[in-house]
């Protein structure tokens, strides 16, 4: 006996139109429903068959922990199966049937298994075969492991998997066999939830009841859909429950989560066909779509980001804020005029500082600084060194933070710390010192780093004079 259903109840749908089946033999496809309608097996997966009336084989690569293989087939044959080169089970079939045969399926063999294996379909004919004896396959169908993504694949999903909720609370839905639920209750309803692009849903035309109508309900909009009515099928000529009966399929959707309510209508029908749920068939999400919102990843060529890149940050987002309109002409004026003033500052306090130390040597009473020696602007810096000694520098090589504090007097006494580390936005590594005030935002003397983390000089390049100017637009450097 085949694996029940129930006990496998999502399964990808590989079709036998798929480029990665590998036939051998005088295989030929039929696209137009050639045995749709010859027996109760119902309309064939797709609308596709590809088939052979001699000896043939197919093979398909395949990551999962079950197997089965669908077919159609009429006359006289016979196939084998194998998995990894180790026959699985194959079974009897009606006749009747036709279509939507199980051939076979490889049961527990496979359970716990990660790997990739290896189906072979064998198609045997034999010399007193009817020459309208022919052996198609249909779809090769495998439960995926629990780590496969699930990427835009065709999925078959059973009505007693979880997904699938049935509004039972009158016991208006009730097992009608054939693997089914059904219900002929009047405003009886079920949910189905999934995360793709469409969803299909398949029943059975029972052979007993008339044509009415049901609806189905999807992102807010209602559609009505046909129940079918009683039907013959060709090779006996009588009615039959005729099984794999497609409802309806919803039109394209946004790859995303999605509620499918499906529900029967008042109506005042004889002997209504019955709302049957077989199983769905939907297709999944793309690979870069899949979000719990549904909504599609960003990829190359699709448009501009919302992200902000910051200047220097080698082209890394800074994706918690809001783009905005930076006034460049405004900022770089700030920065030189912040600069210039700076360097005025500075050079005032060297010729005071000059002048003073010039009285003091002279013994020049009218200096106001007697008893008090001061020492010109000494700078040192703290990076790692070969050199026991520090380094002087003179004040034109300075690099420069904000502006410096209006009204600084006093002595000064800069150092200058390599840029840390931990963040390209750090601005704590310059410290200024103003008669024992301390502040970062004030005139920061850097050392010269490496453009990696982890490097840094002892000395500053005495060409270059780096401006730095913090706003509200972020930090904008420039060197001048």
């Amino acid at each position: 006996m085949a694996t029940a259903d129930t006990a496998i109840p999502r399964l990808v749908v590989v079709d036998d139109t798929d480029p990665t089946i590998r036939y051998s033999g005088a295989f030929s496809l039929d696209s137009t429903g050639l045995l749709d309608k010859e027996g109760y097996g119902g309309p064939v997966f797709n609308r596709t068959i590809t088939g052979t009336t001699t000896n043939g084989s197919l093979s398909y690569n395949f990551k999962g922990s079950f197997v089965r293989v669908m077919i159609a087939a009429t006359g006289y044959y016979d196939w084998n199966c194998t998995v990894d080169n180790h026959l699985i089970t194959s079974f009897t079939l009606n006749t009747y049937q036709v279509t939507n045969y199980i051939a076979c399926d490889s049961a527990g063999t496979l359970a716990g298994s990660a790997n990739v294996h290896t189906l072979d379909v064998n198609f045997f004919f034999t010399p007193t075969s009817p020459r309208s004896s022919s052996l198609w396959l249909d779809s090769i169908q495998y439960q995926p492991l629990a780590s496969d993504p699930l990427d835009a694949v065709t999925l078959r999903v059973h009505n007693s998997d979880p997904s699938v909720s049935y509004g039972n609370s009158s016991g208006a839905w009730s097992y009608q066999g054939s693997g089914s639920n059904a219900t002929d209750k009047d405003e009886t309803s079920m949910t189905f939830n999934f995360n793709g692009t469409s969803a299909s849903l398949y029943s059975v035309n029972w052979d007993e009841y008339n044509p009415t109508t049901a609806f189905y309900s999807i992102d807010g909009k209602s559609t009505n859909f046909d129940l079918p009515g009683k039907t013959t099928v060709a090779n006996t000529g009588q009615l039959a429950d005729v099984q794999n009966w497609p409802l309806f399929t919803t039109p394209g959707l946004a790859p995303s989560q999605h509620s499918l309510e499906v529900a029967t209508a008042y109506n005042t029908t004889t002997s209504p066909q019955y709302l049957t749920i077989s199983y769905f068939i939907i297709k999944t999400n793309p690979a870069n779509s899949s979000s719990p919102e549904g909504s599609s990843s960003p990829t190359s060529g699709s448009g501009p980001s919302n992200s902000t890149t910051n200047p220097g940050s080698s082209g890394s987002s800074n994706s918690g804020r809001s783009s905005k309109n930076t006034p460049v002409g405004a900022i770089v004026g700030g920065v030189v005029g912040g600069g210039l003033g700076i360097i005025a500052t500075m050079i005032l306090i060297h010729l005071v500082l000059k002048k003073n130390r010039k009285c003091l040597l002279q013994g020049d009473p009218g200096a106001g600084t007697e008893g008090y020696h001061l020492s010109g602007i000494q700078m040192r810096s703290t990076a790692p060194s070969d050199r026991s000694s520090s380094a002087t520098l003179s004040p034109g090589t300075l690099k420069l933070h904000s502006p410096l504090l209006a009204g600084a007097a006093g002595a000064a006494q800069i150092h200058s710390n390599p840029p840390s580390p931990l963040s390209d936005n750090d601005h704590s590594s310059g410290m200024f010192f103003l008669s024992s005030m301390q502040s970062q935002d004030s005139l920061g003397l850097r050392s010269v780093a490496g453009p990696y983390r982890g490097t840094s000089q002892s000395a500053v390049d005495p060409n270059m004079l780096h401006l730095e100017e913090k706003s509200e637009y972020g930090s904008v450097r420039g060197i001048y």
